[in-house]
């Protein structure tokens, strides 16, 4: 019997990869933790922030929540001191668009990424994601990061770009030091390339079947690597400890609905 097509995110192959029994609580059982009170003022942060690029991309004033959040207006305009071509058209683009989203079919499964910002030209792409943590995670968490390649692998399966023409870059516009001192924004910017996009490819190919396997099933599998279930809220629901659970932390994985993935 054929499975019906969902659609997947990054945040879908982060947990599957990470968790197989911990994306079917969240994903197919739609169990959820309530978040802590500072993720979810970190959260609103940057739904505000991604919000108010979005306006400004569109040429849209962003005078009204100036009023409402200097500190944030303050952000965008240091960002703008720091790199003014994120904020303004170049001679030979054939897009530049906010909340850009694509969709590939990839091995049943219909892949969704909405980026923050892509700029296009006819030899090269740019995907610009806006950060909003206080602490930026290591650079080469993020090169493995889920968002990083499959945002690249998808815009090069859906342009005329060779991967090699392809760069993503995050910008961390809200980070801070040790001692809590705001620092100016910072960016993280990474090349793509053919090898790149065929060992993506071959773990879709690796994920997706495992995925399409184990729905055949009731049950997914627990994770090998037991110190990953001493933060996970579900421990005792899995009898992998008799510590109590601390709350799951999502802040690098933003879209997650199986309807309409998405992220930051």
């Amino acid at each position: 019997m054929s499975l019906p097509v969902i659609p997947l995110s990054q945040a879908h192959l982060t947990l599957l990869e990470s968790c197989p029994r911990r994306f079917q609580y969240i994903f197919n059982q739609s169990l959820a933790v309530p978040p802590k009170p500072e993720g979810q003022e970190a959260a609103l942060w940057g739904s505000q922030f991604h919000l108010l690029m979005q306006q400004q991309a569109l040429g849209l004033s962003i005078d009204v929540m100036s009023t409402a959040n200097g500190d944030m207006t303050a952000k965008i305009e240091a960002l703008r001191q720091r790199a003014p071509h994120l904020f303004q058209a170049a001679p030979g683009e054939i897009l530049r668009q906010s909340e850009h989203q694509r969709t590939l079919a990839f091995n049943g499964y219909l892949f969704t990424a909405i980026y923050d910002l892509v700029v296009l030209t006819h030899d090269s792409g740019l995907i610009v994601d806006w950060k909003t943590y206080l602490k930026p995670p290591l650079q080469q968490y993020l090169a493995r990061d889920w968002q990083t390649r499959l945002y690249l692998y998808i815009l090069a399966e859906t342009t005329h770009l060779r991967p090699d023409q392809l760069t993503m870059v995050y910008w961390f516009v809200r980070h801070r030091d040790e001692q809590g001192e705001d620092l100016p924004p910072s960016d993280y910017r990474f090349a793509y390339g053919q090898q790149q996009h065929d060992q993506t490819r071959a773990d879709l190919v690796r994920l997706t079947d495992d995925l399409s396997d184990l729905r055949q099933g009731d049950e997914f599998p627990q994770t090998n690597v037991l110190e990953r279930c001493g933060p996970c809220p579900f421990q005792i629901r899995c009898q992998r400890g008799n510590e109590p659970a601390l709350p799951l932390e999502l802040e690098g994985i933003e879209e997650i609905s199986l309807m309409h993935p998405s992220p930051t």
